[in-house]
């Protein structure tokens, strides 16, 4: 699975195939690569936690957490993702709290649930 990690995108990469001669390309650079293991994108979520306290940070920390439901759903853990889809849920629904404390608690349910660390 190709992936982008970008500070404008997080996920894998909607590119069909390499850009040819576009004039219209917008982008550049390839910022495409292999995809992470599911370990290291829950710890880069996991980092992002610290700076969740603003509408902008919130918005940033569900599309990366989508993102990584849907890596895990590749990776066939289907609990990990699932609990990170209601997590990304619940911040969308209370973005206006100071969520780290449940963010915090809601990825140590993902790290138990993955079928790796069993």
């Amino acid at each position: 699975m190709v992936w982008v990690d970008h500070a404008n995108y997080y996920g894998p990469n909607r590119r069909r195939k390499p850009p040819g001669l576009r004039l219209s390309e917008r982008r550049r650079v390839d910022h495409s690569g292999h995809a992470p293991l599911l370990s290291n994108a829950l710890r880069h979520l996991r980092l992002l936690i610290i700076d969740t306290n603003g509408e902008e940070s919130v918005d940033r920390f569900i599309a990366r957490a989508s993102a990584v439901a849907g890596l895990a759903r590749d990776r066939m853990e289907v609990e990990a993702a699932r609990a990170l889809t209601s997590l990304s849920a619940f911040a969308q629904r209370n973005r206006e709290a100071d969520l780290r404390p449940i963010l915090y608690e809601g990825l140590d349910r993902v790290q138990r649930s993955l079928r790796a660390f069993h």
